[in-house]
């Protein structure tokens, strides 16, 4: 019988080109080997390259611009810091112990970025795990919050010459006498706590309420980061120990001040913005002194934006897995750092625009409004509107120094424009100027006759 033909197209390889089957089985033998070889490289490669890839990564070979962009600190510091640690850090349990120096260098990426994936000039570290950058920030915190590191870095200031070298630098600065810090609060996110729900919710999320007091050069000199979010401004003073010491001073006779924003209320030892003055408010001396006090607590404002800025982990979008107690730590050892950084003069990454938008709505979602039904203290009041006559009596009058030239040479011709006496009122009026009938008239207010940002004369240099 006749064999069928093959159908049309079919190509048989077996059968008439038998070679090809065995390259292919060859094929595959030596595929397999290969994949064993691989394997077994694999299971070896720890002990091999471990010690390689360590040093390729070694954060101290990076540049000086590029380690303080990755960890905040300069090496120096860095260094230092680790030696200090050394002492205060806590007895690790795992049998395999890694240096101080790769903790303290895993807790400062994590403050820094407020991620647990470690890299070193921006490559990821293969040999350190989720698990040890956990392990190593909780460590690290726990050493920076030990009472010696925390008094050293951070102390209010109890001794007269501390708090004279404190007010002289805030009245050269600012002109506003007697002022021993600045105080404000901000919320940073916590992870939903199983006890104390209520205390910590503050309307949108649950957060810490950070109390911050710094001086002139943006220290911080006092945190107390145990509140939950729900307390106001005024609870947290009064409960602090800062208000006790303001109390005694100022009733020994010392003036001293801090410099609040209008969530907190007017004391003796607390100045406050005076209620209902705005910038469209005219010329007073409580406007003068509206002024000065809000260029004054611009100091805290910027040292809360410094300190996020420098380390994300406080940012509104990080800690929603840790519990209270853990972030309460987390802020005290990224204050003690920020003294760190701030006192040796080291620059602020800031934030982007989307880091900082999403900030500023956080934090005024988590903060009440304004009552306006706070009930001032009456002293606190009289000690408000002696310092708001001082002020105006003691302020310079200089308006050309106020404005540069070519702001002087557009005041001088509004001024040849009109006649050359005028009252006070039509001085505060907008005038209209016409340059071009065909365009909309430009309006031009008149420069006051002082200016509010000049700081008063030596002369009147207040008794402290």
């Amino acid at each position: 019988m006749a064999e069928k033909p093959p159908e049309e197209g079919y190509i048989s390889v077996v059968d008439d080109e038998p070679e090809i089957l065995e390259l292919l089985k060859w094929d595959s033998s030596q595929t397999h080997k290969q994949q064993e070889t691989r394997s077994l490289e694999k299971a070896k490669s720890p002990e091999k390259k471990l010690p390689k890839a360590k040093e390729d990564l070694d954060p101290f070979d990076l540049t000086d611009p590029a380690f303080i962009e990755t960890y905040r600190l300069s090496k120096d510091l860095a260094r230092g810091l680790c030696e200090e640690l050394k002492p205060v850090m806590p007895d690790s349990t795992k049998s395999i112990e890694f240096s101080v120096e790769c903790k303290v260098m895993a807790a400062l990426s994590f403050y820094a970025t407020g991620k647990y994936q470690k890299s070193v000039g921006g490559k990821t570290d293969p040999n350190i795990t989720q698990y040890f950058v956990s392990t190593a920030v909780m460590q690290v915190t726990e050493a920076i919050n030990h009472p010696t590191i925390v008094k050293k870095y951070i102390h209010f200031p109890h001794l007269r010459n501390e708090r004279d070298v404190i007010k002289t630098r805030f009245y050269m600065k600012y002109g506003m006498p007697n002022v021993v810090g600045c105080i404000d609060c901000t919320h940073v996110p916590i992870a939903r706590p199983d006890d104390d729900h209520k205390r910590h919710f503050n309307k949108s999320y649950h957060s810490k309420k950070v109390q911050i007091i710094c001086d002139s050069d943006l220290n911080i000199i006092s945190v107390e980061a145990k509140p939950g979010g729900s307390y106001t401004h005024d609870t947290i003073l009064n409960q602090h120990a800062v208000r006790i010491d303001l109390e005694s001073l100022n009733h020994s006779g010392e003036q001293c001040w801090l410099i609040g924003s209008p969530h907190y209320t007017q004391k003796p030892y607390l100045m406050t913005p005076v209620p209902r003055i705005t910038k469209k408010s005219p010329v007073s001396p409580e406007k003068y002194y509206t002024n000065v006090h809000s260029q004054t607590h611009q100091s805290v404002t910027d040292t809360i934006k410094h300190l996020k800025s420098r380390w994300k982990c406080l940012q509104a979008t990080c800690n929603k897995q840790f519990d209270p107690q853990t972030v309460s730590m987390l802020i005290v050892a990224c204050c003690v750092l920020h003294n760190i950084c701030n006192r040796q003069g080291l620059p602020v990454v800031p934030m982007t625009q989307t880091e900082e938008r999403l900030e500023a709505m956080k934090q005024k979602v988590a903060n009440s409004p304004i009552s306006r039904k706070q009930v001032e203290d009456p002293k606190g009041v009289q000690a408000r509107a002696i310092l708001v006559d001082r002020l105006w009596n003691e302020r310079r009058i200089a308006p050309e120094s106020c404005a540069g030239p070519k702001k002087r040479q557009k005041k001088d011709k509004v001024v040849e424009s009109h006649p050359p006496q005028m009252n006070h009122q039509q001085m505060m009026q907008p005038q209209m100027h016409h340059e071009d009938p065909s365009k909309r008239p430009r309006i031009v207010m008149n420069n006051p006759t002082y200016c509010l940002g000049m700081a008063p004369g030596w002369g009147h240099y207040p008794q402290i």
